[in-house]
Protein backbone atom coordinates (compact mmCIF):
# COMPACT_ATOMS: atom_id res chain seq x y z
CA UNK A 1 0.00 0.00 0.00
CA UNK A 2 0.88 3.48 -1.15
CA UNK A 3 2.44 5.56 2.15
CA UNK A 4 0.91 9.35 2.64
CA UNK A 5 2.52 11.81 5.10
CA UNK A 6 1.29 12.90 8.38
CA UNK A 7 -1.65 15.32 8.36
CA UNK A 8 -0.06 17.86 11.24
CA UNK A 9 0.92 20.81 9.69
CA UNK A 10 4.20 21.05 8.56
CA UNK A 11 4.90 17.46 8.86
CA UNK A 12 6.53 15.13 6.34
CA UNK A 13 6.68 11.88 8.05
CA UNK A 14 5.63 9.20 5.80
CA UNK A 15 2.95 7.08 7.37
CA UNK A 16 0.37 4.23 6.25
CA UNK A 17 -2.82 5.51 4.21
CA UNK A 18 -5.01 4.19 7.25
CA UNK A 19 -3.41 6.40 9.89
CA UNK A 20 -4.75 10.43 10.22
CA UNK A 21 -0.86 10.93 11.87
CA UNK A 22 2.81 9.71 12.60
CA UNK A 23 2.95 8.33 16.12
CA UNK A 24 4.51 11.56 17.78
CA UNK A 25 1.52 14.02 16.45
CA UNK A 26 -1.06 11.15 16.91
CA UNK A 27 -0.13 11.33 20.84
CA UNK A 28 -0.44 14.90 20.82
CA UNK A 29 -4.08 14.42 19.74
CA UNK A 30 -7.10 15.37 22.67
CA UNK A 31 -8.92 12.08 23.59
CA UNK A 32 -12.19 13.64 22.61
CA UNK A 33 -10.65 14.22 19.44
CA UNK A 34 -9.31 10.53 18.91
CA UNK A 35 -12.88 9.29 19.20
CA UNK A 36 -14.73 11.16 17.10
CA UNK A 37 -11.66 10.63 14.39
CA UNK A 38 -11.80 6.77 15.32
CA UNK A 39 -16.04 6.85 15.56
CA UNK A 40 -16.48 8.40 11.68
CA UNK A 41 -13.66 6.22 10.12
CA UNK A 42 -14.88 3.87 7.77
CA UNK A 43 -12.75 0.55 7.49
CA UNK A 44 -11.39 0.57 3.93
CA UNK A 45 -11.61 4.55 2.89
CA UNK A 46 -8.06 4.97 2.13
CA UNK A 47 -8.31 2.04 -0.29
CA UNK A 48 -11.08 3.99 -1.85
CA UNK A 49 -10.25 7.93 -1.10
CA UNK A 50 -13.97 8.20 0.36
CA UNK A 51 -14.13 9.46 3.33
CA UNK A 52 -17.80 10.92 5.33
CA UNK A 53 -18.21 14.48 5.83
CA UNK A 54 -18.30 13.54 9.75
CA UNK A 55 -14.96 11.97 9.16
CA UNK A 56 -13.27 14.97 7.25
CA UNK A 57 -14.79 17.21 10.68
CA UNK A 58 -13.18 14.81 13.10
CA UNK A 59 -9.99 14.88 11.31
CA UNK A 60 -10.26 18.82 10.96
CA UNK A 61 -10.61 18.90 14.23
CA UNK A 62 -7.84 16.85 14.85
CA UNK A 63 -5.69 18.45 13.25
CA UNK A 64 -6.27 22.37 14.83
CA UNK A 65 -6.05 20.74 18.41
CA UNK A 66 -2.56 19.64 17.24
CA UNK A 67 -1.55 22.71 15.41
CA UNK A 68 -2.71 24.74 17.93
CA UNK A 69 -0.53 23.20 20.57
CA UNK A 70 2.87 23.49 18.06
CA UNK A 71 1.98 27.19 17.64
CA UNK A 72 1.67 26.69 13.83
CA UNK A 73 -0.56 28.76 11.63
CA UNK A 74 -3.98 26.68 10.92
CA UNK A 75 -5.16 27.52 7.21
CA UNK A 76 -8.79 28.69 7.36
CA UNK A 77 -9.89 25.40 5.60
CA UNK A 78 -9.37 23.47 8.56
CA UNK A 79 -11.85 25.37 10.62
CA UNK A 80 -13.94 25.29 7.55
CA UNK A 81 -14.13 21.44 8.00
CA UNK A 82 -14.30 21.55 11.79
CA UNK A 83 -17.43 23.46 11.52
CA UNK A 84 -19.11 21.41 9.63
CA UNK A 85 -19.07 23.80 6.93
CA UNK A 86 -17.18 22.60 3.62
CA UNK A 87 -18.52 23.46 0.36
Amino acid sequence: MEKHKCHAIGCFISISPCFLFCDYHWSKVPVRCKQAVYATYVPGQELTKMTTAAYRQAAAAAIIAVAEQEGVTIPAIYRTMAAGEEK
